[in-house]
């Protein structure tokens, strides 16, 4: 994986290369954004750029991020010359020509980041999790897998000048994990590099926070996610149709396309459609609650454009109690309850007030 395989984020990526090029490299950072927008490829990019054989070794000198924001080691690291070549490329191996700051794809610790092998560079998620401690895959990341990171951090490199562990929605970290987790960040070993990947930032402990550099990653834009999707096979219709629900995030293009299929699956008139539609909600409590908090999100955004489009009237009041409604029932979903219910009872209300289920998830929008 290389930077220049990332689609949006230039400012972003700019500042990461120009990090890789300086060695001025936080020890701890936190890739911040929506799902879906690339922000865990960006961090195999940028451990996969720290560990290039090609990109010259840079002896770290930055400060904990605690005692220098990133907005002055990015500017600090852009306003620096690029480090000296200190070694030759082997006669082996052909000249690639390297973008400043990114890995060359092509070197033994580039291929070995490719395919997920290299020794230096650790992926911690919730697979990683179930392999290591011989369980079924769940929700949360547990002390025992931030324990057994923390035993790596404390070993030295084996190959490569970096140690890099990347926790992959490191929301997922339970409580007494992420207090495990502030030990290493404290007291980080020398040349290694944590970066927790985050749909939701505020979900991980004030301290985390504050000993991580925020690296922020916006919504992708539209035509990006159009490209995107074209690049994956998608029909253009459907990559035009798909990107304009998608909200900038690829997981929600995919989520969106998911929706199109089920409705298109359900006979229009079909008193029992909104059932119908409920029933098809993942069994697993954890994926039901986030396509239905994604489904609410689609529903308020769209109650919202037929809210303003509507003229003063029974109609607008009906959408006014609808969206006040929908609020309800989308901060509902974060608690205990059944969802396929709460989703039952959305689809039935907004039916009530006149919005089909294809202008309620918006399935009908495309401009």
């Amino acid at each position: 994986m290389t930077f220049t395989r990332i689609s949006g984020h230039e400012k972003t990526i700019r500042r990461l290369r120009s990090l890789v090029e300086t060695g001025r490299v936080p020890p701890a950072m936190i890739f911040h954004g929506p799902a879906g927008i690339g922000k865990f490829p960006a961090a195999l990019a940028f451990a996969a750029a720290l560990n290039c054989t090609r990109v010259p070794f840079v002896e770290k000198t930055s400060p904990p991020p605690q005692e220098e924001s990133l907005d002055t080691l990015f500017a600090a690291s852009e306003a620096a010359p690029p480090a000296p070549q200190t070694a030759e490329v082997p006669a082996a191996q052909p000249v690639v020509p390297a973008q400043s700051g990114d890995s060359c794809g092509l070197c033994n610790s580039c291929l070995q980041a490719k395919s997920g092998a290299h020794p230096d560079i650790r992926i911690v998620d919730t697979a990683f999790q179930a392999a290591l401690l011989n369980e079924d895959e769940s929700a949360n990341l547990k002390i025992d897998t931030v324990r057994e990171l923390t035993r790596w951090t404390q070993q030295k490199p084996m190959l490569s000048p970096w140690k890099v562990f990347i926790i992959r929605d490191a929301e997922a970290l339970v409580p007494q994990a992420q207090n495990a987790l502030l030990k290493t960040l404290e007291a980080p070993p020398a040349n290694t590099v944590l970066i927790l990947t985050a749909a939701r930032k505020n979900a991980l402990l004030s301290t985390i926070l504050s000993r991580c550099c925020p690296v922020e990653f916006g919504p992708l834009s539209r035509s990006v996610v159009g490209a995107l999707l074209l690049a994956q096979g998608a029909a253009p219709d459907e990559a035009q149709r798909l990107a304009a629900l998608a909200r900038g995030s690829l997981e929600k293009a995919a989520e969106a396309g998911g929706i199109i299929a089920r409705l298109a699956k359900l006979r229009a008139g079909d008193p029992s459609r909104a059932f119908k539609f409920a029933a098809g909600l993942p069994r697993d409590s954890h994926l039901a609650r986030e396509e239905v908090k994604t489904l609410l999100e689609l529903a308020l955004a769209n109650i919202r454009i037929a809210w303003s489009a509507a003229e003063a009237g029974p109609a607008k009041n009906r959408y006014t109690a609808l969206l006040r409604r929908t609020l309800e029932l989308r901060r509902m979903a974060d608690r205990n309850v059944s969802y396929m219910q709460l989703l039952e009872i959305t689809l039935l209300e907004s039916e009530r007030a006149g919005l089909k289920l294809e202008e309620l998830l918006g399935t009908e929008v495309f401009n």
